[in-house]
């Protein structure tokens, strides 16, 4: 690579809002000094081909191609990046765009989504995977432009914020509802008048929160429950565990080695066992506010330190190589 910034499309859909983990990158890109173009599908969902109707991050979903070939062109990007959502060409046209620049997928409901986008995301010049478990499953068939990219956050959630009196709590769960979560949420919500925000909730919620709200609830909470189980019931590190750390909350979240990659145990993050555990560490956190504290300033700092998406994009894009186009953006245009 020279020194000039890189120039990337960025093509994603923002389905959880601005503080969604496709936001979360683009803002990452950003804060690297890339220049980005956004193709943001969300608001733009003519863009999108569904044939096999596929949600959730599986694929493929493509993207109509010449209905943005043009300011591609125009923008001339070095790179061109699908940001999860099973998102990629149909395969003819992937092979043509990638005459013209690197074309990259990122993938972030693995290993949930690995049955039907493994069918598709090989073709990519580069692809990443949230995934320990998949990026094993990727190289035992065969896929070899895969990295292991764990998530991150960007740098708007260090940024303190006052807590907001409606929706205040010694406890809190932010996440949709899954029916594996059920029972230590009713606990909570019975024994510390837990707020729970998200979707599809039998209980007491406030709903789903988005953008400022969604900054409003985390930082109205002094804990915060983590559920690593995926819906396909895989373990995993989530998106969250980052979110809520980076805010400065005391997370609680199961015992599990990969985490230990991440957090330290007890001392930067709490792991609890099951249900009683739980109940048990949030009484003793509750009493002991000073050492719940220097918990979460702990894990705050080492989220800022170790796990930042621009830290995680900058080392991506230091181990790839940028191809040499075979065309021209400007021979496109004259086309």
């Amino acid at each position: 690579m020279d020194s000039s910034p890189l120039k990337i499309v960025f093509i994603g859909r923002y389905t959880e809002g601005e503080t969604g983990i496709v936001r979360s990158i683009q803002m990452g890109l950003l804060e690297n000094g890339y220049q980005v173009h956004e193709i943001n599908l969300k608001l733009r969902p003519h863009l999108i081909y569904n044939p096999y109707r596929r949600f959730g991050g599986h694929g493929p979903v493509y993207v109509k191609w010449p209905a943005i070939k043009e300011e591609v062109a125009r923008f001339q990007p070095d790179i061109l990046l699908f940001c999860a959502g099973g998102l990629t060409f149909q395969p003819e046209i992937l092979e043509e765009v990638k005459k013209y620049c690197t074309v990259i997928g990122i993938t972030l409901s693995d290993p949930d989504v690995y049955p039907t986008v493994r069918q598709f995301v090989g073709k990519f010049d580069y692809h990443t995977t949230n995934s320990v478990l998949s990026y094993k499953q990727y190289k035992k068939a065969g896929i070899t432009n895969t990295f292991y990219m764990p998530f991150g956050i960007d740098s708007r959630f260090f940024i303190p914020r006052e807590p907001v009196a409606k929706y205040q709590s010694d406890i809190s769960i932010i996440g949709h509802y899954r029916p594996n979560r059920l029972e230590i949420a009713q606990s909570l919500q019975d024994i510390f008048q837990a707020k729970i925000f998200g979707r599809g909730w039998p209980l007491k919620s406030e709903g789903p929160v988005y953008g400022e709200k969604w900054f409003q609830a985390m930082h109205s909470a002094k804990m915060v429950v983590n559920f690593p189980k995926t819906g396909a019931g895989y373990t995993n590190v989530k998106v969250g565990v980052f979110e809520a750390v980076a805010t400065g909350r005391l997370l609680f979240t199961e015992y599990f080695d990969e985490m230990r990659q991440f957090f330290e145990y007890d001392k930067e993050i709490v792991g609890y066992k099951n249900k009683e555990d739980l109940i048990e560490k949030i009484r003793y956190y509750l009493d002991h506010p000073d050492e719940a504290e220097a918990i979460a300033r702990a894990g705050q700092e080492r989220c800022a330190k170790c796990h930042t998406w621009k830290q995680r994009l900058h080392t991506f894009f230091s181990e790839i190589t940028l191809k040499t186009p075979e065309k021209s953006w400007s021979d496109l245009l004259q086309s």
